[in-house]
């Protein structure tokens, strides 16, 4: 548990003055920005039949509170979610796969800003497992699509569930220490291995003479006054540390967040996140997890009364846009409500006293991050906002906020309810009504009667009338012939607003030749919709990380490890060094970043056109051993059996074992050093064992092998080396025993052509 500093009351107080100050400005358009969310957050979960309290300020559900008093109406009331379909269509194409980070140097002429920007790319790989980004940026995108704006928070947390490591405690302690120094003029005398250096100074001139003289007679004297003397001892006390035990500290992990508008307040007249003043974040949690952070506050929330209420007028309208959909308009108890505020340094300047505004800037020169829980104030520190915090940027909107992408669906989706409803009720009312006259049918006896095909019942029609002029069919109602062309008008409305294409979920566009061109066509045209939130996403990422990987490398305390499957399929450590962090990192970009994902059948028809191409150069490149495993997975059939898998496989295995070894002494005597796991002719396939050595020696791994395993790395290449002589004798041998065919074959021919002759 952190340790809280004393912050004094007067200092509370002022900043609390303007945590307020921010929280109630722009009220009225902040209650309606909630509103609209919390209605797409009702329609994301299937809860279509909404309607707004004037009196109660939130939003009913007819489905629970009014199905009792609606009878038969509810009955109709049976809505498409085509608003949460289309938005999972478009979160579907964006998130295929998950942006790569690519650092680069500071200088690329200088080792240790390469060696950083080397080892900020492996930050990176091991920031996205600890945070499992594949869901994060699910979750950014479903913001994106229900509330618009992200946010992005990122801080450093210390727990012990990470790890632990080791850290040496030292106690500075006194120790005396006996000097010499001149009697004469105090000077504090060189030791003999200092003397020694003066015996032997390189080129002595004549203001070394006296000097060396007395050195040569084995005699003391002062450097500074050379005069000949008895030294004196002196004794001083110096400080000394000394090593007193050793102690184990959690280790600490760059965390992402993202959260949407319902959590962050930011100013609505930001064009710009340096625009923005304040960043106010909000959150209920139970009182026992604000306990178990702040114990100090342990009085303020009891059990008996966990103080869940706000003194301030607009929170629990903040706390009803938070809550989960499934509350109904409820509120939970014992959850007091958590607020969290950055203040920049110009955000002082609220106050009307210039010495209070002078004194929070001399205490946060950087900004303030103040925590409030309810209206209790819990902690205060100097936190930069724009280090924790990263806000997306919609170059298509003029400011900080924009609409999200499921507002334009809104319209749809309830158009599509009404159709719906009326469809159903018309269908159910078109079934005729049928009059009869209870003179001619006895009703009575008719209802007691099972109908069953063919039966006879009798009736006796009025006198002068026929049986059928006693029954009148009545029909009420009559679908229209306009409805089915209005609601396809619908659907291709909502398509085209939202960018959700039936390319993207696998439908085919209307009049299409269905081929698989024109589909490829029609996916790459609906994909072209979608670069614009793509690219904005993308810049917010990179954004991202630009702060997350230089905090990381500052909570660096020693070498970090994790493992993954390389490319051979085998599993290997990844080390992220702190000696390899002493550079600097010019910038951080995204590979590919202009380029939507693709999918994997999209992958599977690339590789498709290109084995019917066969071009040769493309052909070799499919083939090659490296992209073997690659191919396998795309074509999507993994019990097909390339030919040289396994020789691959068992050629990294042999890898593993050559540089965990070294050369061995040839047995033979014909080679100095031999590899210490030999070749077998007969069974390896020598081309691809050679061309897999080859690839691992000019690789990322085998090229730190030179550096750091020798030996390692020289076995791999004597490896190698055999399996091209194996490959050049054969050839040598195919040579050889074509010759004497070549010398043969003029032979005959001269003699067939003398038989001819004769």
């Amino acid at each position: 548990m952190a340790k809280h500093k004393e912050v004094p009351e007067h200092i509370q107080r002022l900043l609390r003055e303007v945590v307020d100050h921010f929280d109630k400005e722009d009220r009225a358009v902040r209650e309606r920005q909630i509103r609209l969310w919390k209605k797409l957050k009702y329609y994301w979960n299937g809860f279509q039949r909404v309607w707004w309290s004037e009196v109660a300020h939130d939003w009913r559900v007819y489905d629970v509170q009014y199905m009792d008093q609606t009878g038969d109406a509810s009955f109709y009331d049976k809505p498409v979610n085509i608003f949460r379909a289309y938005l999972e269509s478009i979160i579907a194409a964006l998130s295929v796969t998950v942006p790569s980070i690519n650092c680069a140097p500071d200088d690329a002429d200088n080792p240790l800003d390469i060696s950083t920007a080397k080892a900020g790319d492996t930050i990176a790989e091991l920031v996205y497992k600890h945070n499992d980004v594949t869901l994060l940026w699910l979750h950014a995108l479903y913001i994106f699509c229900t509330e618009g704006l992200v946010c992005a928070y990122s801080y450093p947390k210390e727990d012990k569930a990470y790890g632990e490591y080791e850290k040496n405690e030292y106690e500075d302690i006194e120790q005396e220490v006996a000097k010499q120094i001149c009697p004469i003029c105090k000077t504090m005398l060189a030791d003999k291995e200092l003397s020694n250096q003066e015996r032997d100074e390189f080129a002595p001139d004549d203001s070394d003479i006296l000097g060396h003289d007395l050195l040569n007679q084995g005699m003391d004297f002062c450097p500074q006054c050379l005069q000949t003397i008895e030294p004196e001892l002196q004794v001083e006390k110096i400080i000394v540390p000394r090593l007193v035990g050793i102690t184990k500290h959690p280790k600490t992990r760059q965390c992402i967040e993202v959260y949407g508008g319902l959590y962050v307040k930011v100013a609505n007249y930001a064009m710009k996140q340096a625009d923005t003043p304040y960043l106010i974040f909000s959150y209920e949690t139970h009182y026992s997890n604000v306990l178990e952070r702040y114990p100090f506050l342990k009085d303020k929330f009891k059990a008996s009364s966990a103080s869940t209420k706000s003194s301030g007028i607009y929170d629990p309208y903040e706390r009803w846009g938070r809550l989960s959909t499934q509350y109904y308009g409820e509120y939970p108890l014992n959850t007091p409500t958590v607020r969290n505020a950055w203040l920049r340094h110009a955000a002082f300047n609220v106050l009307s006293d210039e010495d209070d505004i002078e004194e929070l800037k001399k205490l946060y020169p950087d900004g303030s991050k103040v925590v409030l829980i309810n209206d209790q104030f819990a902690d205060a520190e100097n936190e930069s906002l724009d280090d924790c915090w990263t806000l997306t940027h919609n170059p298509l909107s003029d400011y900080l906020h924009h609409d999200p992408m499921g507002l334009l669906l809104t319209s749809i989706q309830e158009i599509t309810n009404d159709i719906i409803s009326l469809t159903l009720q018309t269908i159910e009312h078109g079934i005729s009504q049928t009059f009869a006259d209870p003179n001619v049918l006895n009703f009575d006896q008719y209802r007691q009667v099972e109908a069953t095909p063919g039966m006879i019942f009798p009736a006796k029609p009025a006198s002068g009338k026929s049986l059928g002029e006693a029954f009148y069919e009545l029909k009420t109602a009559n679908l229209s012939g306009e409805i089915l062309p209005f609601m396809m008008k619908i659907e291709e409305a909502g398509q085209l607003v939202s960018g959700a294409l039936p390319s993207l979920f696998g439908g085919a566009q209307p009049n299409s030749s269905k081929t698989a061109a024109q589909y490829s066509m029609s996916r790459a045209q609906a994909m072209q919709r979608l670069q614009i939130p793509w690219k904005m996403l993308t810049v917010w990422w990179k954004q991202i990380f630009g702060k997350v990987i230089p905090a990381y490398i500052k909570c660096v305390v020693e070498d970090e490890k994790f493992v993954k499957k390389s490319k051979a399929g085998n599993f290997v450590n990844v080390f992220v060094r702190k000696a390899e962090l002493q550079g600097k990192i010019g910038n951080i970009e995204l590979e590919a970043s202009e380029q939507l994902p693709i999918t994997w059948a999209q992958q599977k028809d690339i590789i498709m056109q290109m084995l019917q191409a066969s071009n040769p150069m493309v052909m070799q490149a499919l083939t090659s051993p490296e992209n073997l495993p690659y191919i396998t997975e795309a074509i999507g059939l993994r019990q097909f059996v390339i030919p040289g898998e396994d020789d691959r496989t068992k050629q990294y295995e042999e890898i593993q074992l050559l540089v965990e070894s070294q050369p061995i002494e040839d047995p033979s005597g014909m080679e100095p050093m031999v590899p210490s796991v030999d070749i077998e002719p007969m069974v390896d396939n020598n081309q691809i064992h050679s061309d897999i050595c080859r690839g691992w020696l000019v690789s990322e791994a085998g090229r730190l092998a030179k550096m750091e395993n020798p030996a390692g790395y020289q076995n791999v290449m004597l490896h190698m080396q055999r399996h091209v002589k194996v490959m050049q004798v054969m050839s040598m041998n195919a040579a050889q025993e074509t010759q004497p065919q070549q010398k043969e074959k003029p032979i005959a021919a001269q003699v067939k052509q003398r038989g001819q002759l004769s």
